[in-house]
């Protein structure tokens, strides 16, 4: 496996390491996710930057979706009377490290 990996998930990057959870804006309904943007992977001394990307992919799988905690935003003029609060909800979704593959070992095997 690896110790620990930087990818992009969603537009953003994210470091991740074996079973561990985390939080992602919202993927739909989806059950795993192959990711290929792998900018980092670092396996015990050895560290693999990509120039962008490596040519490696992680997979996940999606535990569950929900939405987040309200934020709420006020507005308010002095001397106006004027005062408005705004409230959003964003979708998440938790997912977990499932297993890490390299593009170049099965391309390998295909090719013989």
């Amino acid at each position: 496996m690896f110790t620990y990996a930087v990818v992009e998930v969603a537009g953003r990057q994210y470091k991740v390491s074996p079973d561990q959870e985390i939080l992602v804006n919202f993927l739909g309904d989806l059950k795993k996710i192959t990711c290929d943007k792998v900018l980092m992977l670092v396996d015990g001394d050895k560290i693999t930057v990509g120039k962008p990307y490596l040519k490696e992919t992680i997979e996940f799988e999606v535990l569950s979706s929900k939405r987040g905690r309200k934020i709420r935003v006020a507005k308010y003029h002095a001397k106006a009377n004027t005062r408005k609060v705004v409230g959003a909800r964003t979708y998440t979704t938790t997912i977990k490290v499932a297993s890490s593959k390299s593009q170049e070992s099965s391309k390998k095997k295909e090719g013989k």
